[in-house]
């Protein structure tokens, strides 16, 4: 019941982090099937938040076990949210890795119910651009399944999700459902060699992840292609509504400038670096963006009469919905021991704040029982979203003022610069290899 009572107010809540959420071929997940959602894992929670909120069947998902130990709220928040706590031996210890049984047979069951289970097949989370080697846990979940309740039809559904930068306020998620991978296909082979079926089937859920996930190879490599990428968003157009789309083009492109940093030879990109820092460098010096560079030209009057406009909406806006969402931040990055925890505490602690703070709205509309005070009830959500939109419109145009006030010769280097970066061409063929 918690579950389908909070997932709409944890959609809005992603909706309001996240810029844009693209969540592209769901229908690849079958209807009435028992499935499993084998995911890659950048940040701590957010993943299993998303596809909770955009997929249409209920998830269970597995999560460490060593936060379930000894907390009783805990533990009711597990049972509540479908959670199934699977302990470590370097987060729990040699005592509780017994209770792995029972945590696994309560995954054996969901799938002979035909549920959803999700699994974060990579094993532990890590925030960077790259697909890390896939854990036999879902291969051995998979198969402990059949042994328990047959010959079940099992779909596997690889599940790539990436992030612009999941640390970073009103940024992008990218998130592309793969086709099923049949548990039937490997039963014979685990007949003959289970630990060859094991292996097989966890090979294959790697390399179906493998195309879906941003992979970086060299973490050297990890600045330059943040910088490629950058420029390649810099060139995208996109309208400000809906925040969701399922369109799979960004996620190739980005797809694409990885796998091309990757094929360079080592002369090839010691000189790709050098040209992409100088042109990063002389943005730096006129105190530019990329974006700001590209799209100089929809600096206007027209523009800056509407940001003129909306200037005291925004405010009031601003005022009336920052003390909930700064408390809410402020609390997941004190307690937030890793990067890969900060933005998923910073968006449950905001959403609660948020809701909080609501309340205290309604029970003083109650209690004074003043018709302005209950119309405040719709306009402080309403005016926090439009001051969250005006936001996003302002720093762009900014940042092609600008680069609108520098003189014709200025621009025309910083674009010649640009130029000899030389990003591939997405067009032709490379996003499809």
């Amino acid at each position: 019941m918690l579950y389908s009572l909070t997932k709409p107010f944890a959609k809005i809540a992603l909706g309001i982090y996240f810029r844009k959420i693209y969540l592209t071929n769901r229908e690849a997940v079958p209807k009435d099937k028992p499935v499993i959602l084998a995911v890659n894992h950048p940040t701590a929670f957010i993943e299993p938040c998303i596809l909770s909120c955009w997929l249409d069947r209920p998830l269970s998902f597995i999560a460490r076990g060593d936060l379930y130990l000894n907390k009783f709220f805990v533990r009711k928040l597990y049972d509540w949210y479908r959670l199934v706590p699977v302990f470590r031996l370097d987060d729990a210890g040699y005592g509780h890795l017994k209770s792995n049984y029972n945590s696994f047979d309560r995954c054996f069951d969901a799938l002979a119910q035909k549920r959803v289970l999700m699994i974060l097949a990579e094993g532990r989370t890590k925030h960077e651009k790259r697909l890390r080697p896939i854990m036999k846990g879902t291969a051995r979940i998979v198969f402990g399944t059949l042994e328990k309740h047959g010959d079940l039809n099992i779909h596997i559904v690889p599940v790539g999700v990436n992030y612009t930068d999941s640390d970073s306020f009103r940024r992008e998620v990218m998130i592309d459902f793969g086709e099923p991978i049949r548990a039937s296909e490997y039963s014979e082979l685990y007949r003959e060699s289970p630990p060859k079926a094991v292996n097989q089937l966890t090979t294959e859920i790697g390399k179906r992840l493998a195309e879906r996930v941003i992979h970086i190879a060299d973490p050297k490599d990890d600045d330059l292609v943040e910088k490629l990428l950058e420029m390649k968003r810099s060139e995208r157009t996109e309208k400000i509504f809906p925040s969701y789309v399922p369109d799979r083009r960004p996620l190739q492109e980005e797809m694409a400038i990885a796998r091309w940093v990757n094929a360079l030879d080592p002369a090839e990109k010691a000189a790709l670096q050098k040209r992409t820092d100088k042109y990063f460098l002389n943005l730096r010096k006129y105190g530019l963006s990329d974006k700001g560079l590209m799209d100089h030209v929809t600096y206007s009057l027209k523009s800056a009469m509407f940001l003129g406009i909306g200037w005291v909406p925004y405010m009031i806006g601003y005022f009336l919905n920052f003390l909930p969402l700064k408390l809410g931040d402020t609390l997941g990055s004190r307690l937030a021991g890793r990067i890969e925890f900060r933005a998923a505490l910073s968006i449950v602690f905001s959403a609660f704040a948020y809701l909080i703070y609501w309340f205290i709205w309604l029970a003083a509309a109650l209690v004074v029982r003043q018709t302005w005070l209950f119309a405040m009830l719709a306009l402080i959500p309403m005016l926090g979203f439009f001051a969250i939109l005006y936001r996003d419109v302002d720093k762009r145009w900014k940042a092609c003022q600008r680069a609108s006030l520098l003189e014709d010769e200025e621009l025309e280097a910083l674009v010649k610069l640009r130029d000899e970066v030389g990003l591939p061409d997405i067009d032709q063929g490379f996003a499809q290899k």
